[in-house]
């Protein structure tokens, strides 16, 4: 069994196992992208992250969206973080196994520059969204609020400002996500003191906005220098 409102030290497959079957409301969950490269670049004295970590080496999400399914509740719903090239798998999945929604994008305003000029920049990331089994969409929590603030798109930051959880003045995790879009699909798809899942919980940032939501919250984080600093904003709060 899972401590509830806290996030536990270990790999997201062992964590999982420990669940029980058809015991959580909603999963919003940010996997690996496996986007890393295996070296930095230096650009004009500029030194370009493009190593995440191991963690962003190989990343199968088959296995994860097996246990999910299993402990999520029927008419729970699921989203998913992804990379462009992960899409046409998630969606596979979902289609086949799930009962597939829609494909949200979060479109950054200030996304990090091409330094070769020989593409278009990534300004988008993408959420796909799901519900554990086919049935009426009305059966699953959905508050719907007014139609223009229901698009299937987020438009914020790529957070370079005060939320960006940092030391020394580096970011802390490479790839935190905003709370404003977290605490969006918690609220429209769950509702108070309901459970949230996130398997990959990096700095707390799912935990951060359930809690700020009124719902509770389970998940786990293999790296414990994230499980550090995620402790330490449940404890201090997001300022």
């Amino acid at each position: 069994m899972v401590e509830i409102n806290k996030i536990e030290c270990m790999d997201c497959l062992e964590y999982l196992k420990k669940v029980p079957d058809n015991f959580v409301d909603l999963v919003v969950t940010d996997p690996p992208y496996n986007v890393s490269q295996k070296s930095n670049i230096n650009y004009k004295n500029l030194n370009v992250v493009k190593n995440f970590g191991d963690w962003d080496f190989g990343f199968d999400p088959v296995p994860v969206l097996k246990e999910l399914k299993r402990i999520l509740k029927p008419t729970g719903q699921i989203y998913v973080f992804c990379a462009t090239k992960q899409i046409p798998q998630y969606i596979s999945i979902f289609e086949e196994e799930w009962f597939f929604r829609n494909m949200l994008v979060w479109n950054k305003v200030n996304p990090a520059p091409r330094m070769s000029k020989t593409n278009f920049v990534f300004a988008n990331e993408y959420i796909v969204y799901a519900i554990n089994e086919k049935g009426r969409p009305t059966d699953s929590v959905f508050n719907f609020s007014k139609h223009s603030e229901m698009k299937n798109i987020f438009i914020t930051s790529a957070l370079q400002g005060k939320e960006r959880l940092k030391v020394d003045r580096k970011a802390v995790h490479p790839t935190q996500k905003p709370l404003s879009i977290l605490k969006k699909l918690i609220e429209i798809s769950s509702n108070p003191d309901d459970i949230v899942l996130d398997p990959f919980m990096g700095v707390g940032s799912t935990a951060v906005a359930s809690l700020e939501l009124g719902r509770r919250f389970i998940g786990c984080e293999f790296d414990k220098k994230y499980v550090k600093y995620a402790n330490w904003r449940l404890k201090n709060g997001t300022k």
